[in-house]
């Protein structure tokens, strides 16, 4: 008997859904909805001619196969897999016909998962146009000039030029990160399947992937947990966890990552993983979504060659998967060009090519510039339009125009939307966004782990707390247990309560005025995606912010309460210190969420802390400030706090003249106290929802 190997089948009920285009067919859509959710079928038949054992695996790889070419194509990638799978279990014979479907199925459910085929779309574009506008220092620059092209479904297309043409600016136009402002005008004509759409439209980023040049991913996070973390919150909320993990697992091995899967990615001062590492993470970040479109800014930047060749070889499942893939890439070695489908050559904002990349050396001849034998065309094209005058090259040709027109923008039909998506009603329920408290849990989440992970710095936090507060308590020791009979007694006793609300504004200032623009990067780039909410990030900075905060005022309470011998109580004095510290920080907050850069935002803290303790009122009278400067003191959270704090302290033990005229000057009593607390709840919530409308509008400016 003669042990044969059938070839899988693969076929796609989505693909032939979408090309039959069926309306209301409510089995094809459950039909549908099941591959999508990463389930197969196999189909054992025995072949009586023969006696062999032959299967027909149905799953999601090879799905558009329409024509016999890319039918041929599917039974090519078959054998492919096949033949990886037959290498490590040597024979597939009638005897283990089990073992030969398990397998097969389990390489199918492989491609279903990792890189599941998802109906792709077209891009095309015409009429991009980029300018810097004119202004005082600056004269008017064009960027892009009537720039047209088109990405094509299931094709790998790459964007070339010398630097400064505006491959980049091109790339975020289409993404949708970048639109007009005081700075530039954009205009453009783009169309998704036909569909006219806006780019910077949420519902169109949502199907765009964008990896920037630059990593922009949690350092403190594995690749792994990244991955994950994307998935959990871009992927319907009836996605379950176990598929979550199994399709992260899937496609950390597809990417090649499972060797530091585990590991921290790490950033400019902490080791971690690799650079084509942390890149092919990147990618897996958006990746894991199965979005229709793949944009990437210069992938292949500072990765060796095999680095390079492996994260390309990722783009051309994509694209086998169904996708579009559109990317930047400097200047390619020639095996690396050559595997590209179809190029877009930039040469100072205008199309130099736009094309097949196989027809590139016809192009180039036919305009008197032969590609020469044994050279990298990719080295000869930048060559040509580095050195020859942009004068000569449109003399030669060099420069078409746009002779495709863009046809009429469709309008969305009976059960689609305005991108031609088809609407199910009966599961749009399903295909919603996560919850509010999902997305604030696994935010809180990531966040204590960076805390767990760089404990360093928390540590530092922590233990300069600790010093500054044995040092207030040692020079300040018993003062507040002295009997207030003369003035220098009290300005001791009110010096250790002035410092130590000081102490609690400075110490929690520095972090609060970093957190937002550190982690800027982060949040732009997983906001832009549709990950979570302003609010969604803004709770959960606030979350943690109030833990390390309450951390530091316990430890800070703990040595100065007894070393100084407050008669205040404990509690009274940790919340004072704490509500202080939280409302002072909110001004630190705003400044930080409105700031881009650190350096810059670093300078700002002396704007933060200074005023406070010039203003509150307690070491010059304010009748002594300029009129035109009072008003400031009632929007110091300090002016605020050492009321709060001399009512609590002085209220039982003020029984000397010298200590009743403090109290008298100052216009204090017990049934006043609320309303400092209420000046100081006020402060915080205004300066932290002007924060967070600050950061809302932030958000939007990608660049």
């Amino acid at each position: 008997m003669n042990n044969t190997i059938e070839i899988p089948v693969v076929m796609n009920l989505s693909s032939f859904l979408n090309s039959s285009d069926p309306v209301g067919d409510e089995e094809g859509q459950n039909q549908l909805s099941d591959l999508e959710n990463g389930d197969s079928e196999v189909h054992s038949s025995e072949d009586k001619t023969s006696a062999a054992t032959s299967c027909t695996v149905f799953t999601e790889e090879d799905a558009l196969a329409k024509n016999s070419k890319e039918y041929n194509h599917s039974l090519e990638l078959a054998k492919e897999t096949i033949a990886e799978r037959s290498s490590d279990n040597s024979v597939f014979s009638s005897s283990s016909n089990s073992n030969a479907a398990s397998s097969i199925d389990s390489t199918s459910r492989r491609f279903s998962l990792a890189f599941a085929k998802r109906p792709g779309k077209t891009l095309s574009w015409s009429g991009v146009n980029l300018e810097v506008k004119k202004t005082r220092s600056t004269e008017k620059k064009v960027v892009l000039d009537n720039v047209w092209g088109s990405v094509p479904q299931k094709e790998v297309t790459a964007i070339m030029g010398p630097s400064g043409s505006g491959k980049t600016s091109l790339l975020n136009i289409l993404s949708g990160r970048m639109k007009s402002n005081s700075k530039v005008s954009v205009s453009c004509d783009v169309r998704l399947n036909e569909y006219e759409v806006i780019p910077h439209k949420m519902e169109v980023r949502k199907q765009i992937a964008y990896v920037p040049q630059e990593d922009s991913i949690q350092c403190t996070s594995t690749p792994r947990e990244a991955i994950y973390f994307s998935a959990k919150l871009r992927l319907p909320r009836d996605t379950s966890d176990e598929h979550l993990k199994t399709l992260t697992d899937e496609m950390i091995t597809e990417l090649g990552l499972s060797s530091c899967a585990d590991t921290v990615i790490g950033g400019n001062l902490e080791k971690g993983i690799s650079g084509g590492e942390k890149k092919r993470t990147s990618v897996g970040v958006e990746l894991v979504v199965r979005p229709a479109l793949v944009f990437l800014d210069e992938p292949t930047s500072g990765l060796d060659s095999f680095s390079a060749v492996q994260l390309v070889q990722v783009l051309y499942k994509v694209a086998d998967a169904g996708s579009s893939v559109l990317f930047t890439i400097h200047q390619p070695n020639s095996d690396l060009f050559n595997s590209f489908n179809r190029l877009l050559f930039l040469n100072q904002g205008r199309i130099m090519y736009e094309g097949s990349v196989k027809d590139l050396p016809e192009y180039f001849s036919q305009h008197g510039h032969e590609i020469p034998l044994h050279y990298n065309p990719a080295d000869w094209i930048m060559h040509v339009a580095q050195t020859i005058p942009i004068k000569n090259l449109d003399s030669l040709g060099f420069f078409p125009r746009n002779t495709r027109r863009l046809e009429q923008s469709r309008r969305p039909s009976k059960g689609k939307d305005a991108l031609g998506n088809r609407v199910n009603p009966s599961k749009q329920n399903k295909a919603k966004h996560v919850s509010y408290c999902t997305e604030i849990m696994l935010l809180l989440h990531r966040e204590f782990l960076e805390i767990k992970r760089n404990s360093n710095i928390v540590k530092a936090r922590l233990s300069i707390t600790i010093f500054m507060s044995l040092l207030i308590g040692s020079v300040f020791y018993r003062s507040g247990s002295r009997t207030l009979d003369d003035v220098e007694a009290l300005n001791a006793s009110f010096g250790a309560l002035l410092m130590i609300l000081i102490q609690s504004i400075f110490s929690t200032a520095l972090p609060s005025l970093l957190a937002f623009p550190e982690h800027r990067p982060i949040f732009v780039r997983e906001y832009s995606t549709n990950h979570y909410s302003v609010l969604s990030y803004f709770t959960s900075r606030l979350a943690v912010e109030a833990f390390l905060t309450a951390c530091q005022m316990i430890l800070l309470c703990i040595f100065t309460y007894y070393f100084v011998g407050f008669q205040m109580g404990f509690f009274r004095l940790f919340i004072l210190m704490f509500s202080l510290a939280m409302s002072s920080t909110a001004i630190a907050i705003m400044i930080g969420s409105i700031i881009d850069e650190v350096r810059m935002a670093q300078q700002f803290l002396q704007i933060l802390l200074i005023p406070q303790v010039l203003l509150c009122g307690y070491f010059i009278p304010s009748y002594y400030v300029p009129v035109w400067l009072r008003w400031a003191e009632w929007i110091c959270s300090l002016t605020y706090g050492v009321q709060i704090a001399m009512i609590y302290e002085y209220e039982q033990n003020c029984d000397t003249d010298v200590c009743k005229g403090l109290i008298e000057s100052r216009h204090l009593s017990s049934s006043q106290v609320w309303w400092n607390w209420v000046a100081l709840f006020l402060l915080f919530l205004f300066f932290r929802l002007t924060a967070l409308f600050c950061l809302q509008r932030k958000a939007k400016k990608f660049y």
